[in-house]
């Protein structure tokens, strides 16, 4: 709490957290902070603030509150999705509003994570918090096709343009010609080359689970791999600092966080990959196992996956037996 600076009612306020809460839920108990108290709701704003909220022929917010803007809260909100939303915001005052709510935002929402790390019954509030914090951090939504936008030399402007050309990650880009690249964004050579070097140099991970021949009735034991699989490359250059890492955080049916994990890049740089043996306990609702991988600092980098563990006896329901799934994957990279 003094590490971040966070006041004491952010703090009570976070305790209520129920370990269930949504990425939706997680931004209107922010946008309640103490931190954000000197924002405030001016009549003129108003007009624009619903726009962003609600309007048949614009880009509208990800998730629109219900009714008319009218407390300082529904603003906070409002503004913070606009600004992950690449929503454009034309009025001086709002902008400095945002400016202002990200600075303080970023304190909480780090804070927030590490707080809820040390919890062990609230995967899915852990991992959406995660997961916002990176939001606040790279001022873009996890799921943005704007990942051009994190790149030296990139803004609003130009990643509109690379979105526009269909170049929607970082593997589009890093596949796409140098002088095609010029022309999309209008440049002069060696920028085409200047931004697929920024994309070669960024870290790229693999994730492999394997279940191991240790199981019992109520117990599975898998092996999770991280691989960096460009990390020679990453030996002489890097676009990440050197203070990035990724969170692998895994959970299971019943919200329980079975591991959860700080892996920095420097670790991954040293042999190319990463691996732990992992004991899991079956859960009462299902056998499917959250594995994902949140990187600290790009949008575009995490992977994501389900894996459904295989125990002694399969699970049953009344009288019929619930035989175990294969591997289901997605990974949230292209």
């Amino acid at each position: 709490m003094a590490w971040y600076y966070i006041a004491f009612d952010t703090v009570k306020q976070f305790f209520t957290i129920k370990g269930t809460e949504t990425l939706n839920e997680l931004i209107a108990m922010i946008s309640n902070c103490t931190e954000f108290l000197d924002v405030k709701l001016r009549t003129n704003e108003k007009k624009i603030l619903n726009t962003l909220n609600k309007d048949k022929d614009k880009i509208t917010i990800r998730f629109p509150m219900e009714g008319k803007i009218k407390t300082r809260e529904m603003k906070i909100n409002c503004l913070i999705q606009a600004q992950l939303g690449c929503i454009p915001i034309q009025d001086f005052t709002l902008t400095q509003d945002t400016g202002r709510i990200f600075r303080n935002g970023l304190r909480v929402t780090r804070w927030l994570s590490d707080f809820l790390a040390s919890c062990r019954n609230n995967f899915s509030a852990l991992l959406n918090s995660l997961i916002l914090a990176k939001c606040f951090r790279c001022k873009l939504w996890e799921n943005s096709l704007h990942v051009s936008k994190q790149l030296e030399k990139i803004g609003v402007s130009l990643s509109n343009a690379m979105v526009n050309a269909g170049l929607t990650s970082f593997k589009k880009i890093e596949d796409t010609n140098a002088r095609e690249l010029e022309l999309i964004l209008n440049r002069h050579p060696p920028f085409g080359n200047q931004i697929k070097e920024s994309v070669l140099h960024l870290p790229k991970y693999e994730l492999d689970i394997e279940q191991l021949p240790k199981y019992s009735d109520t117990l599975a034991e898998i092996l999770v791999t991280i691989k960096l699989t460009n990390y020679e490359q990453l030996q002489t250059k890097r676009t990440a600092t050197d203070f990035h890492y990724v969170t692998l955080v895994i959970g299971d049916a019943d919200n329980q966080v079975i591991f959860n994990q700080k892996i920095m890049d420097s670790v991954l740089l040293k042999t190319g990959n990463w691996m732990k043996k992992i004991e899991v306990k079956r859960a009462l609702k299902s056998e499917d196992i959250s594995i994902n991988l949140i990187s600290s600092d790009y949008v575009g980098l995490d992977i994501q996956q389900v894996y459904t563990a295989f125990y002694l006896t399969p699970k049953t329901v009344g009288s019929k037996v619930v035989t175990n799934e294969k591997l289901k994957a997605e990974s949230s990279l292209d």
